[in-house]
C-alpha cells in the first residue's frame, strides 16, 4: 500500500505541473498545437522510461493503450481547451473530481467494495464539485459555462483512459503507456491536417479562448516571438512530466487498486493551484474555496483503507 500511495502522490505532484505548464503553452499557441507539442515530448520521456523500467510487449497492452489513448487525447484536448478559458484553479478542481468518480465507478463494476465512509466522501465530491462551479455576483473570479461543459468532458474521458491503462497487463511494464501517448500523438497529427480544411477549422476554434491568430504588427514582433517561443517551451516541458507521471501511474496500478489510484492522482490540482496563484494571482470566492478544499478532502478520504 505504500508503494501505491507513494507512486500515486508522485505522479499527482507531476502531473499538477505539467498541467499548469501545459495550459500557460496552450493560451498563447493554441490548444491544438499546444497539446501536440506536449504529447510528443511525453512520447519521448516515456519511452526512455520504459527502456528503463523494462516489461514483456503483449497484444492486451496494446489494445488497452490504444483504448486509453483515443480517450486521454479527447480528454486533453477539453482539458487545455477548459484551462484555456479559465481560471486555472477553478477548471483543474473540477476536471480532477469527475476524473476520479469514473475509475471509482468501475472499480465497483467489479467488485472492489467501498464502505459507508468511502460512499459519503463520493457524495462530497460530487458536492464539491457543484461548489467550484457556482458563480455569484460580486466573486472576484468566475467560472464560464464552457469551462464546465469542457471540464466534465475532459474528466469524464482522462479518467477512461486511467481504466484503460489498469486493464493492460502488469508484465508489460509501460507498454501501455507508451502506446496511449503514440496514439494520441497520431491522431494529433491527424488533427492538424485536417485543420487545413475551413469546416475543421472552425469546428476545432471551439477549444481556443483569447488567442490571437492574426499576425502581431512590426513593433510588436519581438516581443510576440518571445512569447510564443516561452510559450513553446512551457508545452515541451509539460509534456516531458507528462510522460514521466503517466509512467507512475501505470506503477501505480500495477502495485495497487484503481479506485485508490485514481483518487490520489486526482489530488494534482494541489500543485496547479499553487502555480496559478503564484503566477498569475487567481483568487477564489469563499464558495468556491469550500469547493476546492471539499473535493480535495473527499480524495483523501476516498484514498484510506476502509
Amino acid at each position: 500500500m505504500l508503494l501505491t500511495v507513494a507512486l500515486s502522490l508522485s505522479a499527482a505532484l507531476t502531473y499538477g505541473v505539467s498541467d499548469f505548464l501545459g495550459a500557460v503553452g496552450a493560451r498563447r499557441t493554441g490548444v491544438l498545437n499546444g497539446t501536440a507539442i506536449t504529447y510528443s515530448l511525453a512520447l519521448f520521456s516515456l519511452v526512455v522510461f520504459w527502456a528503463v523500467v523494462g516489461g514483456t510487449p503483449s497484444t492486451a497492452a496494446v489494445v488497452w493503450g490504444a483504448v486509453a489513448g483515443v480517450a486521454a487525447i479527447v480528454g486533453f484536448l477539453f482539458f487545455y481547451a477548459a484551462l484555456a478559458a479559465g481560471p486555472i484553479s477553478l477548471a483543474a478542481p473540477l476536471i480532477a473530481v469527475v476524473g476520479s468518480l469514473v475509475p471509482v465507478g468501475v472499480a465497483l463494476l467489479r467488485g472492489e467494495r467501498l464502505s459507508l465512509v468511502a460512499w459519503i466522501a463520493v457524495l462530497l465530491a460530487l458536492a464539491g464539485a457543484a461548489l467550484i462551479s457556482v458563480t455569484r455576483r460580486g466573486a472576484p473570479v468566475g467560472i464560464p459555462p464552457r469551462t464546465v461543459l469542457f471540464s466534465v468532458l475532459a474528466g469524464g474521458m482522462l479518467g477512461l483512459s486511467i481504466v484503460g491503462l489498469d486493464f493492460a497487463p502488469t508484465e508489460s511494464g509501460l507498454l501501455s503507456a507508451v502506446v496511449e501517448i503514440a496514439v494520441g500523438v497520431a491522431l494529433l497529427g491527424v488533427l492538424l491536417i485536417a485543420n487545413r480544411w475551413n469546416p475543421v477549422r472552425r469546428a476545432l476554434a471551439v477549444l481556443d479562448t483569447d488567442h490571437e491568430h492574426s499576425a502581431p504588427d512590426d513593433a510588436a514582433d519581438e516581443v510576440a516571438v518571445v512569447t510564443l517561443g516561452r510559450a513553446r517551451l512551457s508545452s515541451a516541458s509539460g509534456g516531458i512530466l507528462l510522460g514521466i507521471a503517466n509512467g507512475l501511474i501505470v506503477l501505480a496500478l500495477h502495485s495497487g487498486s484503481l479506485a485508490i489510484v485514481s483518487v490520489l492522482v486526482g489530488l494534482y490540482p494541489i500543485g496547479t493551484i499553487v502555480l496559478a496563484r503564484i503566477v498569475h494571482g487567481e483568487r477564489l470566492a469563499p464558495v468556491q474555496l469550500i469547493g476546492v478544499v471539499v473535493a480535495i478532502a473527499a480524495s483523501v478520504v476516498l484514498a484510506v483503507p476502509q
